[in-house]
Protein backbone atom coordinates (compact mmCIF):
# COMPACT_ATOMS: atom_id res chain seq x y z
CA UNK A 1 0.00 0.00 0.00
CA UNK A 2 1.18 3.38 -0.86
CA UNK A 3 2.80 5.25 2.19
CA UNK A 4 3.52 1.94 3.94
CA UNK A 5 6.28 -0.62 3.38
CA UNK A 6 4.48 -3.43 5.76
CA UNK A 7 1.92 -3.39 8.62
CA UNK A 8 4.86 -3.31 10.82
CA UNK A 9 5.72 0.20 8.78
CA UNK A 10 1.91 1.43 9.29
CA UNK A 11 2.05 0.85 13.32
CA UNK A 12 5.31 1.94 13.59
CA UNK A 13 4.37 5.68 11.63
CA UNK A 14 1.09 5.76 13.92
CA UNK A 15 2.50 5.05 17.53
CA UNK A 16 6.23 6.02 16.98
CA UNK A 17 6.67 9.26 14.53
CA UNK A 18 3.19 9.91 15.88
CA UNK A 19 1.37 10.00 12.05
CA UNK A 20 -2.02 10.12 12.98
CA UNK A 21 -4.96 11.66 14.03
CA UNK A 22 -8.35 11.25 15.62
CA UNK A 23 -11.51 13.17 15.01
CA UNK A 24 -14.92 12.40 16.84
CA UNK A 25 -18.10 13.57 15.67
CA UNK A 26 -21.61 14.35 16.97
CA UNK A 27 -23.90 15.92 14.07
CA UNK A 28 -27.97 16.16 14.31
CA UNK A 29 -30.29 15.43 11.83
CA UNK A 30 -32.16 18.66 11.54
CA UNK A 31 -34.92 18.33 8.67
CA UNK A 32 -38.28 20.54 8.88
CA UNK A 33 -39.91 17.47 8.74
CA UNK A 34 -38.93 13.86 10.52
CA UNK A 35 -37.29 11.40 7.58
CA UNK A 36 -39.13 8.46 6.59
CA UNK A 37 -37.97 5.14 6.65
CA UNK A 38 -35.84 4.70 3.22
CA UNK A 39 -35.17 8.51 2.76
CA UNK A 40 -31.35 9.80 2.78
CA UNK A 41 -30.13 12.90 4.24
CA UNK A 42 -26.90 14.89 3.91
CA UNK A 43 -25.73 16.06 7.49
CA UNK A 44 -23.54 18.78 7.00
CA UNK A 45 -26.42 21.48 8.02
CA UNK A 46 -27.24 19.64 11.71
CA UNK A 47 -25.67 21.48 14.36
CA UNK A 48 -23.02 19.52 16.28
CA UNK A 49 -19.60 19.16 15.60
CA UNK A 50 -18.82 19.74 13.19
CA UNK A 51 -20.88 22.75 13.51
CA UNK A 52 -23.70 23.56 10.54
CA UNK A 53 -22.46 24.72 7.01
CA UNK A 54 -23.27 28.35 5.74
CA UNK A 55 -22.05 27.42 1.96
CA UNK A 56 -24.40 25.36 0.25
CA UNK A 57 -27.41 27.81 -0.02
CA UNK A 58 -24.98 30.56 -1.53
CA UNK A 59 -23.38 31.31 -4.78
CA UNK A 60 -24.31 32.22 -8.29
CA UNK A 61 -27.04 29.56 -9.75
CA UNK A 62 -26.16 26.75 -11.87
CA UNK A 63 -22.25 27.52 -11.00
CA UNK A 64 -19.56 24.81 -9.89
CA UNK A 65 -18.07 25.50 -6.58
CA UNK A 66 -15.00 23.57 -5.94
CA UNK A 67 -14.78 22.63 -2.18
CA UNK A 68 -11.33 21.90 0.61
CA UNK A 69 -11.28 21.30 3.83
CA UNK A 70 -10.37 25.50 4.33
CA UNK A 71 -13.27 26.56 2.31
CA UNK A 72 -14.84 29.26 4.23
CA UNK A 73 -18.39 28.18 6.44
CA UNK A 74 -17.78 24.21 4.67
CA UNK A 75 -18.02 22.94 8.21
CA UNK A 76 -16.68 19.58 6.60
CA UNK A 77 -15.01 16.95 9.11
CA UNK A 78 -11.22 17.41 10.42
CA UNK A 79 -9.10 15.29 9.65
CA UNK A 80 -5.23 16.35 10.38
CA UNK A 81 -4.77 18.71 7.58
CA UNK A 82 -2.66 18.40 4.43
CA UNK A 83 0.21 15.75 4.66
CA UNK A 84 1.72 15.58 1.20
CA UNK A 85 3.99 13.79 0.02
CA UNK A 86 2.84 11.36 2.89
CA UNK A 87 -0.25 9.46 1.91
CA UNK A 88 -3.06 9.44 4.19
CA UNK A 89 -5.90 6.56 5.01
CA UNK A 90 -9.09 6.38 7.88
CA UNK A 91 -7.85 3.05 10.03
CA UNK A 92 -10.79 2.75 11.88
CA UNK A 93 -14.29 4.32 12.70
CA UNK A 94 -17.18 3.70 14.63
CA UNK A 95 -21.24 5.14 14.69
CA UNK A 96 -23.69 5.41 16.63
CA UNK A 97 -26.91 6.84 18.23
CA UNK A 98 -28.86 7.15 21.35
CA UNK A 99 -32.14 8.73 19.93
CA UNK A 100 -35.29 6.86 20.10
CA UNK A 101 -36.23 5.47 16.31
CA UNK A 102 -33.10 5.74 14.68
CA UNK A 103 -32.17 2.43 14.13
CA UNK A 104 -31.28 0.61 11.72
CA UNK A 105 -29.49 2.76 9.65
CA UNK A 106 -26.55 3.46 7.58
CA UNK A 107 -23.60 5.99 8.04
CA UNK A 108 -21.50 6.73 4.54
CA UNK A 109 -18.80 9.10 4.79
CA UNK A 110 -18.19 11.40 1.24
CA UNK A 111 -15.49 13.78 0.12
CA UNK A 112 -17.47 16.32 -1.25
CA UNK A 113 -15.41 17.63 -4.27
CA UNK A 114 -17.88 20.67 -5.16
CA UNK A 115 -21.16 21.42 -5.59
CA UNK A 116 -23.53 23.50 -8.04
CA UNK A 117 -26.42 25.61 -6.59
CA UNK A 118 -29.73 25.71 -7.97
CA UNK A 119 -32.43 28.59 -7.33
CA UNK A 120 -34.09 28.31 -10.38
CA UNK A 121 -36.57 25.62 -9.27
CA UNK A 122 -39.74 26.58 -11.14
CA UNK A 123 -37.47 26.70 -14.95
CA UNK A 124 -38.55 23.56 -16.79
CA UNK A 125 -36.60 23.33 -19.61
CA UNK A 126 -33.14 21.87 -19.80
CA UNK A 127 -30.43 24.52 -17.61
CA UNK A 128 -26.70 24.65 -18.56
CA UNK A 129 -24.75 24.46 -15.76
CA UNK A 130 -21.12 26.61 -16.12
CA UNK A 131 -18.13 24.97 -15.10
CA UNK A 132 -14.75 27.54 -14.88
CA UNK A 133 -11.74 25.73 -14.51
CA UNK A 134 -9.70 27.46 -11.53
CA UNK A 135 -5.65 27.05 -10.71
CA UNK A 136 -4.66 23.66 -9.08
CA UNK A 137 -0.98 23.45 -9.13
CA UNK A 138 2.04 25.41 -10.65
CA UNK A 139 4.32 23.84 -13.53
CA UNK A 140 7.34 23.57 -14.74
CA UNK A 141 8.46 21.66 -18.49
CA UNK A 142 11.25 19.92 -19.77
CA UNK A 143 11.91 20.06 -23.31
CA UNK A 144 14.21 16.95 -22.86
CA UNK A 145 11.42 14.70 -21.57
CA UNK A 146 8.24 16.29 -22.14
CA UNK A 147 7.58 15.83 -18.38
CA UNK A 148 5.97 18.26 -16.46
CA UNK A 149 6.66 19.04 -12.40
CA UNK A 150 4.13 19.92 -10.64
CA UNK A 151 3.91 19.97 -6.40
CA UNK A 152 -0.22 19.03 -6.10
CA UNK A 153 -0.32 14.95 -5.61
CA UNK A 154 -3.98 14.92 -5.98
CA UNK A 155 -3.49 14.98 -10.20
CA UNK A 156 -5.21 12.14 -11.56
CA UNK A 157 -4.09 10.67 -14.80
CA UNK A 158 -6.29 11.68 -17.82
CA UNK A 159 -7.88 14.78 -16.35
CA UNK A 160 -9.22 17.30 -18.57
CA UNK A 161 -7.23 20.36 -17.78
CA UNK A 162 -6.08 23.88 -19.75
CA UNK A 163 -2.85 25.60 -19.02
CA UNK A 164 -2.18 28.96 -18.21
CA UNK A 165 0.88 31.25 -18.12
CA UNK A 166 1.93 34.70 -16.66
CA UNK A 167 4.22 35.22 -19.93
CA UNK A 168 4.38 32.29 -22.33
CA UNK A 169 3.77 28.52 -22.01
CA UNK A 170 6.11 25.73 -23.42
CA UNK A 171 6.27 25.32 -27.55
CA UNK A 172 4.32 23.01 -27.64
CA UNK A 173 1.54 23.87 -25.86
CA UNK A 174 -1.57 26.54 -26.43
CA UNK A 175 -3.84 28.47 -23.86
CA UNK A 176 -7.22 28.08 -23.74
CA UNK A 177 -6.71 24.30 -25.31
CA UNK A 178 -8.17 21.20 -23.69
CA UNK A 179 -5.60 18.62 -22.45
CA UNK A 180 -5.51 15.31 -21.04
CA UNK A 181 -3.09 13.62 -18.37
CA UNK A 182 -0.57 11.37 -18.56
CA UNK A 183 0.21 10.59 -15.47
CA UNK A 184 4.16 9.76 -14.91
CA UNK A 185 4.69 10.10 -11.19
CA UNK A 186 2.62 11.80 -8.10
CA UNK A 187 4.29 15.24 -8.83
CA UNK A 188 5.04 14.44 -13.18
CA UNK A 189 3.21 14.30 -15.95
CA UNK A 190 2.98 14.37 -19.56
CA UNK A 191 0.04 16.23 -21.99
CA UNK A 192 -1.77 14.66 -24.57
CA UNK A 193 -4.21 16.12 -27.17
CA UNK A 194 -6.91 13.76 -26.60
CA UNK A 195 -8.64 10.95 -24.13
CA UNK A 196 -7.35 8.46 -26.01
CA UNK A 197 -4.00 9.65 -26.86
CA UNK A 198 -3.58 9.96 -22.75
CA UNK A 199 -4.64 6.51 -22.34
CA UNK A 200 -2.42 5.01 -25.21
CA UNK A 201 0.63 7.51 -23.90
CA UNK A 202 0.76 9.46 -26.45
CA UNK A 203 2.39 12.37 -25.67
CA UNK A 204 2.77 15.97 -27.03
CA UNK A 205 6.03 17.02 -28.04
CA UNK A 206 7.63 20.25 -25.91
CA UNK A 207 10.43 21.72 -27.64
CA UNK A 208 11.46 24.45 -25.23
CA UNK A 209 10.49 25.29 -21.25
CA UNK A 210 8.33 28.07 -21.86
CA UNK A 211 9.00 31.62 -19.39
CA UNK A 212 6.94 33.12 -16.65
CA UNK A 213 5.01 30.43 -13.87
CA UNK A 214 2.56 28.27 -15.84
CA UNK A 215 -0.17 27.29 -14.20
CA UNK A 216 -2.56 23.80 -14.67
CA UNK A 217 -6.51 24.46 -14.31
CA UNK A 218 -9.22 21.82 -13.62
CA UNK A 219 -12.37 22.11 -12.54
CA UNK A 220 -11.94 19.19 -9.72
CA UNK A 221 -9.65 19.89 -6.75
CA UNK A 222 -9.85 16.31 -5.90
CA UNK A 223 -10.17 12.63 -7.98
CA UNK A 224 -9.06 15.67 -10.67
CA UNK A 225 -10.67 13.00 -13.67
CA UNK A 226 -13.89 12.44 -12.22
CA UNK A 227 -13.00 8.75 -11.31
CA UNK A 228 -15.22 6.85 -9.23
CA UNK A 229 -17.13 10.08 -7.89
CA UNK A 230 -20.85 10.28 -7.65
CA UNK A 231 -23.30 13.15 -7.63
CA UNK A 232 -26.39 13.82 -5.70
CA UNK A 233 -29.29 16.29 -5.45
CA UNK A 234 -30.61 17.42 -1.51
CA UNK A 235 -32.06 20.44 -0.15
CA UNK A 236 -29.33 22.63 1.18
CA UNK A 237 -31.61 25.49 2.18
CA UNK A 238 -33.69 26.24 5.75
CA UNK A 239 -36.92 25.79 4.39
CA UNK A 240 -38.62 22.65 2.59
CA UNK A 241 -39.16 22.51 -1.06
CA UNK A 242 -42.47 23.08 -2.96
CA UNK A 243 -45.46 21.14 -2.93
CA UNK A 244 -44.39 19.53 -6.00
CA UNK A 245 -42.79 15.75 -7.64
CA UNK A 246 -40.60 16.66 -10.43
CA UNK A 247 -38.56 14.41 -12.07
CA UNK A 248 -34.92 15.01 -11.96
CA UNK A 249 -32.68 14.54 -14.55
CA UNK A 250 -29.00 15.55 -16.10
CA UNK A 251 -29.41 15.70 -20.02
CA UNK A 252 -25.99 16.16 -20.20
CA UNK A 253 -22.61 15.49 -17.95
CA UNK A 254 -19.12 14.43 -18.72
CA UNK A 255 -17.84 10.73 -17.35
CA UNK A 256 -14.90 10.22 -16.00
CA UNK A 257 -13.50 8.95 -19.67
CA UNK A 258 -14.44 12.64 -20.37
CA UNK A 259 -16.98 11.79 -22.71
CA UNK A 260 -19.59 14.33 -22.87
CA UNK A 261 -23.64 14.01 -24.07
CA UNK A 262 -24.02 11.16 -21.31
CA UNK A 263 -27.54 11.19 -19.75
CA UNK A 264 -29.91 10.04 -16.73
CA UNK A 265 -31.38 6.50 -17.63
CA UNK A 266 -35.17 6.94 -19.14
CA UNK A 267 -36.29 5.75 -15.58
CA UNK A 268 -36.03 9.21 -14.36
CA UNK A 269 -35.70 10.02 -10.18
CA UNK A 270 -38.82 11.91 -8.87
CA UNK A 271 -38.69 14.15 -5.98
CA UNK A 272 -40.42 13.95 -2.77
CA UNK A 273 -42.96 17.25 -2.27
CA UNK A 274 -42.24 19.51 0.41
CA UNK A 275 -38.89 17.73 0.50
CA UNK A 276 -37.23 18.86 4.00
CA UNK A 277 -33.79 20.26 4.60
CA UNK A 278 -30.81 18.25 3.99
CA UNK A 279 -33.20 15.53 2.36
CA UNK A 280 -31.86 13.74 -1.13
CA UNK A 281 -34.43 15.10 -3.00
CA UNK A 282 -35.13 11.82 -4.71
CA UNK A 283 -34.67 9.50 -2.07
CA UNK A 284 -37.01 6.14 -0.73
CA UNK A 285 -39.10 3.51 -1.84
CA UNK A 286 -41.36 3.07 -4.59
CA UNK A 287 -41.14 3.91 -8.72
CA UNK A 288 -38.16 6.91 -9.20
CA UNK A 289 -36.82 6.38 -5.89
CA UNK A 290 -33.22 6.36 -5.63
CA UNK A 291 -30.54 6.50 -3.02
CA UNK A 292 -28.96 8.58 -2.57
CA UNK A 293 -26.79 8.66 -5.99
CA UNK A 294 -28.08 10.00 -9.27
CA UNK A 295 -28.11 7.02 -11.28
CA UNK A 296 -25.48 6.84 -14.55
CA UNK A 297 -26.12 6.51 -18.14
CA UNK A 298 -25.03 2.35 -18.50
CA UNK A 299 -20.85 1.61 -18.26
CA UNK A 300 -20.12 4.73 -16.65
CA UNK A 301 -18.15 4.57 -13.40
CA UNK A 302 -17.92 8.27 -12.38
CA UNK A 303 -18.80 11.70 -13.56
CA UNK A 304 -16.04 14.90 -14.17
CA UNK A 305 -18.73 17.51 -14.46
CA UNK A 306 -22.43 18.11 -14.32
CA UNK A 307 -23.30 19.98 -18.12
CA UNK A 308 -27.34 20.56 -18.30
CA UNK A 309 -29.56 19.42 -15.07
CA UNK A 310 -33.31 19.47 -15.62
CA UNK A 311 -36.69 19.58 -13.85
CA UNK A 312 -40.13 18.37 -15.40
CA UNK A 313 -42.28 20.39 -13.88
CA UNK A 314 -41.86 23.73 -11.36
CA UNK A 315 -40.64 22.67 -7.80
CA UNK A 316 -43.10 25.85 -7.01
CA UNK A 317 -40.27 27.34 -4.75
CA UNK A 318 -36.95 26.33 -2.70
CA UNK A 319 -33.84 25.59 -3.72
CA UNK A 320 -31.18 22.82 -4.29
CA UNK A 321 -27.89 21.86 -4.26
CA UNK A 322 -26.74 18.95 -6.63
CA UNK A 323 -23.18 17.89 -4.62
CA UNK A 324 -20.03 15.60 -6.48
CA UNK A 325 -18.51 13.70 -4.06
CA UNK A 326 -16.40 10.33 -3.56
CA UNK A 327 -18.03 7.93 -1.27
CA UNK A 328 -15.19 6.69 1.37
CA UNK A 329 -16.88 4.26 3.87
CA UNK A 330 -19.76 2.96 5.00
CA UNK A 331 -21.36 2.43 8.75
CA UNK A 332 -24.65 0.05 9.46
CA UNK A 333 -25.76 0.30 12.50
CA UNK A 334 -28.33 -1.77 13.93
CA UNK A 335 -29.43 -1.35 17.40
CA UNK A 336 -29.64 2.30 19.25
CA UNK A 337 -26.58 2.87 21.71
CA UNK A 338 -24.15 0.29 20.62
CA UNK A 339 -21.62 1.44 18.29
CA UNK A 340 -21.02 -0.12 14.60
CA UNK A 341 -16.90 -0.20 14.39
CA UNK A 342 -14.97 -0.77 11.37
CA UNK A 343 -11.36 -1.31 10.62
CA UNK A 344 -10.19 -0.40 7.35
CA UNK A 345 -6.62 -2.30 7.46
CA UNK A 346 -8.14 -5.65 7.24
CA UNK A 347 -11.80 -6.22 7.52
CA UNK A 348 -12.44 -4.24 4.30
CA UNK A 349 -11.87 -5.68 0.84
CA UNK A 350 -9.66 -2.95 -1.07
CA UNK A 351 -8.25 -1.59 2.42
CA UNK A 352 -7.88 1.80 3.38
CA UNK A 353 -9.64 4.38 2.35
CA UNK A 354 -7.44 7.24 1.17
CA UNK A 355 -7.73 10.88 2.46
CA UNK A 356 -6.43 13.43 -0.21
CA UNK A 357 -5.20 16.43 0.73
CA UNK A 358 -7.73 19.40 1.38
CA UNK A 359 -10.56 17.06 1.68
CA UNK A 360 -13.89 18.48 2.65
CA UNK A 361 -15.62 15.25 4.57
CA UNK A 362 -19.56 15.23 5.47
CA UNK A 363 -21.38 12.54 6.76
CA UNK A 364 -25.10 10.93 4.72
CA UNK A 365 -27.68 8.90 6.19
CA UNK A 366 -30.10 5.98 4.85
CA UNK A 367 -32.89 5.78 7.01
CA UNK A 368 -33.97 2.50 8.24
CA UNK A 369 -36.81 3.89 10.51
CA UNK A 370 -38.81 7.27 10.56
CA UNK A 371 -36.09 9.60 11.79
CA UNK A 372 -37.20 12.46 14.29
CA UNK A 373 -35.97 15.94 13.56
CA UNK A 374 -32.73 16.70 15.82
CA UNK A 375 -32.02 12.98 16.20
CA UNK A 376 -28.37 12.85 17.28
CA UNK A 377 -25.47 10.97 16.07
CA UNK A 378 -22.41 10.01 17.34
CA UNK A 379 -18.49 8.56 15.67
CA UNK A 380 -14.64 9.12 15.28
CA UNK A 381 -12.56 8.33 12.57
CA UNK A 382 -8.73 7.09 13.24
CA UNK A 383 -6.41 8.57 10.28
CA UNK A 384 -2.39 7.33 9.61
CA UNK A 385 -0.53 8.55 7.07
CA UNK A 386 2.98 7.83 6.22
Amino acid sequence: MAGFSSYDDFINEATVNGKTYRQDINKNMLPTTAAVAGEWSFLARGAGNPGADALFNTGTNLTFNPITAATTNAASIQHGGDVSPDYKYIANASAFSAAATTMPSILMLVDLVGYYRVTSVTTITSQAMTNTLSAFSTFTADAGTDVCTHSNINLFPYTRVQLTTTTTLPAGLALATDYYVIKVTDTTCKFATSYANAVAGTNIDITDAGTGTHTINTLLPRYTSGAGLKSFMWNSNATAMGAATPSLSFPAYTNSAQSTGRATPATLPVGKTAAANGLVLYSGTGSGKYGPFMPFQAGDSGIAKVDNVQISVSYVSGEFSVGICKPLITMPMTTIGVASEREFFSQVPGGLPRIYDGAALYWMIYHGANTPTNSAFYGHADFVWG
